[in-house]
């Protein structure tokens, strides 16, 4: 069967659904995907992780170092620390390095992005199926259809994560430095240390968010747009962490072709999942002389 055919045969089957409406919104609302947000963020916690067990082997060894430099301040003080500082972190890189280099990060977040995909293929084929009354073909989305998205996805993933513990290691070195100079205590010092961990903790939290919403809402996009949908109606979470913007684009249709403002500041356009922390959903609104799913036999 060709395209026209199996497109003309698409409508057919659909058409009691749409009850002579030329429009039809989806019977099913889909959800941001918190259970793999979770799974992201476990895998950025423990890779985090390496950087704490770094530092829980080598912070007595510096602190040590300051306390005793405190108490004996001489002329040479503060390069003879900083040959104990940068030995230290210089170790430190190299044990992280190796540790980095076997956690698989590369590995975890291609699972990751497998699973989103299953996700998204169960949502959709549930959607056309409750919505349209028919089944999609089991194999369709399986093959290039997401390769190239996933691995793009992978990519930009791995170059955002990988060097955050790296980069926690050189604003830690500078903390000991600069605090030493400014004669901080010890206390204070090891506090700042800590508490810029967290902070770099929490920065890749954030990122497992944003970039999970960002590859749910890309997926979601290309099946929709592939199968002849031109239009969708915004869904937000609907809880105290949606911002006032996208609440006001709540249950608002618009176009894949045309995304609305998310910024009346800037004037900045995004689709659902776009914006940066959005766990906003696109549900879809199919059109009967559009609509082309890849029905199943039968």
């Amino acid at each position: 069967m060709n395209d026209i055919a199996m497109k003309q045969a698409v409508q057919a089957a659909v058409k009691p659904k749409f009850r002579g409406n030329q429009k039809l919104k989806s019977k099913v609302h889909t959800y941001y995907p918190e259970s793999i947000e979770r799974e992201y963020q476990r895998v950025t916690d423990a890779y985090m992780k390496l950087v704490k067990d770094v530092l829980k082997e080598y912070l007595p060894m510096i602190k040590d170092a300051l306390m005793q430099e405190k108490g004996n301040v001489r002329k040479d003080d503060i390069r003879d620390l900083g040959l104990v500082v940068k030995d230290a972190f210089d170790a430190m890189h190299k044990q992280l390095e190796q540790k980095t280099e076997s956690f698989g990060l590369r590995r975890k977040l291609e699972a990751l992005a497998h699973l989103t995909r299953k996700l998204t293929i169960k949502e959709w084929k549930k959607v056309v199926k409750q919505t349209l009354g028919i089944d999609i073909m089991d194999d369709y989305y399986m093959g290039e259809f997401y390769r190239e998205a996933l691995n793009v996805w992978v990519e930009d993933n791995v170059n955002l994560i990988k060097t955050i513990p790296k980069d926690s290691l050189g604003r830690m070195k500078e903390i000991v430095q600069e605090g030493f100079k400014a004669g901080k205590t010890t206390n204070s010092i090891v506090k700042e240390i800590q508490r810029t961990y967290g902070i770099e903790k929490r920065h890749a939290r954030l990122i497992a968010r944003d970039q999970t919403a960002k590859l749910h809402g890309q997926l979601a996009k290309a099946q929709q747009t592939d199968a002849g949908v031109n239009e969708y109606t915004w869904s937000t979470s609907g809880d105290s962490r949606v911002r006032e913007r996208h609440r006001e684009l709540n249950g608002k249709r618009f176009r894949w072709d045309d995304p609305p403002v998310v910024d009346t500041k800037t004037g900045r356009r995004a689709h659902p999942g776009e914006d940066y922390q959005c766990r906003c959903v696109a549900l879809p609104v199919f059109d009967i002389d559009t609509i082309n799913v890849p029905i199943a036999k039968g």
